[in-house]
């Protein structure tokens, strides 16, 4: 079957233009020429690229290459902005919103059906990567509010599995010598690098250098080599603890879950707190959300907002769970059942209160699971990594 070519443009003849250009080479042709009808069609014909103009009256390009993104249903659709704007700012703003490249008018036809190719041939060869390998599992963790722990949950459940839970009886410590443990990747994508920081780490910070590059010059073995190994064996992509937060694209992001997901069994993602656009791009790329929360009425109603807003931009609720992180003991701490009743969701692992230990790991830069594995936190990282690995099978 023809590939199919979703041409926005709000000049009829430049559509028309375009489409005869395309059906030449054989491409099927999808006109529109409003943002709106974009969006609807996108939706619908699920094409294999989109060539986006940027001026249109009713929505700019801008928008429409944003609200595509956000939408788990379009946001792996390339996008291709052509358009009359050349000055370098608006370029950046086209790959801020989420554009794979952008193409400035008047251009040789050759030129255009060269660019059309690439990411098509791009689009097959990413497509063959992922079907040559089992998928691997994805999992984000996303605060439902700040300061509840999502980058200490997401640090030492990946090294709980890194470690082989879920692999392995619940009663082994150390792995036999023919065990092979699973491939495990850990990416922060919080805004102040949470991890480098609970592993006191000041350097090798994998993130900022890759986004120097165009998404569409990442290519999986790139990514491999900014990855930082841990002593337990899970790699990680870190970005720096500074109060100058790392800024993401939509279309970075998708690029590197993408290839983050051909070189692990699983992919974990700290997410930190914020539902912004670079977060909502990466719903698209996750089996699995575990919001993170605490056991209080404040957070209950964060909560029920997130999960209620994740069905709207089209996140499905069977694959969200909660996890319950106690950061002190509290008497106005919810109970199970009040957590379950109020949400209407059941959690999939409780921590206990320990901050003393979780101090001293931060201070030493050891993962609680290492720091103290006979430790009741640590088995409560295990059962969760375990409770993942079930979820996500």
């Amino acid at each position: 079957m023809a590939e199919a070519i979703l041409v926005v443009d709000d000049d009829l003849q430049t559509v028309k233009l375009i489409g005869l250009m395309l059906q030449r080479k054989g491409y099927r042709m999808i006109p529109a020429t409003s943002g709106v009808q974009a969006l609807a069609k996108a939706e619908t014909e699920q094409p294999d690229l989109i060539i986006l103009d940027v001026m249109m009256p009713d929505m700019d390009g801008f928008e429409v290459c944003r609200r595509l993104r956000s939408s788990p249903r379009t946001s792996a659709i390339p996008i291709l902005m052509f358009t009359a704007k050349t000055a370098v700012a608006d370029k950046i703003a086209g790959f801020q919103a989420g554009a794979d490249d952008y193409l400035t008018k008047p251009v040789h036809p050759a030129e255009l059906l060269s660019r059309v190719e690439a990411f098509l041939q791009r689009a097959a060869r990413l497509k063959a990567e992922a079907t040559a390998r089992a998928q691997a599992a994805t999992l984000g963790f996303l605060g439902v509010k700040g300061g509840v722990g999502t980058s200490t949950v997401a640090l030492n459940t990946a090294v709980a599995l890194a470690l082989g839970a879920g692999h392995l009886p619940p009663t082994v410590r150390t792995p036999p010598p023919d065990f092979r443990p699973p491939a495990v990747i850990l990416a922060d994508l919080a805004p102040h690098g949470g991890l480098a920081y609970l592993l006191r780490l000041s350097q090798a910070f994998g993130l900022p250098s890759l986004l120097a590059y165009p998404p569409q010059e990442l290519d999986p073995p790139t990514i491999e080599k900014h990855l930082t190994r841990h002593v337990s064996g899970l790699r990680m992509l870190l970005a720096p603890y500074t109060p100058r937060p790392t800024m993401l694209s939509s279309a970075h992001i998708r690029t590197i879950a993408r290839h983050l997901a051909t070189l692990g069994d699983y992919i974990l993602f700290d997410m930190g707190h914020t539902l912004d656009d670079a977060a909502r791009a990466l719903l698209g790329e996750l089996r699995y959300l575990a919001l993170v929360m605490e056991p209080t009425a404040l957070a209950l109603v964060h909560a029920r907002e997130l999960i209620q807003l994740l069905p709207q931009i089209g996140w499905v609720p069977q694959q969200l769970g909660l996890v319950v992180v106690n950061r002190a003991v509290s008497g106005i701490a919810l109970t199970r059942r009040q957590i379950e009743e109020a949400l209407s969701l059941e959690p999939i692992g409780f921590i206990s209160p320990a901050p003393e230990l979780a101090h001293q790991a931060a201070d030493q830069g050891i993962p609680i699971v290492l720091l103290q594995p006979e430790g009741l936190l640590a088995e409560q990282f295990r059962e969760l990594a375990r409770r993942l690995v079930s979820l996500t099978r």
